[in-house]
């Protein structure tokens, strides 16, 4: 079974507002071929992969930050004895 992520509502709310807009272009022009069901889902999943990406790349900055916080937080080693 494949499990697709979704993308978040202000993400989902863009997507819709893109639609209507082509589909009130459609309407007004006729140039303007409307969107179908399956090209408003394609919209969506490709929004969905672009933020599943965008969170992806923000916890690999988040991991190298706290990494290197770590490391700062460790003492040095003097060289000296105890």
């Amino acid at each position: 079974m494949t499990v697709h992520s979704i993308e978040p509502a202000e993400v989902a709310e863009v997507v819709e507002r893109y639609v209507a807009e082509q589909l009130a272009d459609t309407r007004q022009y006729d140039n303007r071929s409307p969107l179908d069901q399956s090209g408003v889902w394609s919209l969506h999943r490709i929004a969905a992969d672009i933020y599943a990406l965008g969170f992806a790349a923000c916890e690999r900055t988040a991991a190298v930050r706290a990494r290197g916080e770590r490391e700062r937080e460790t003492p040095r080693e003097s060289g000296s004895p105890s």
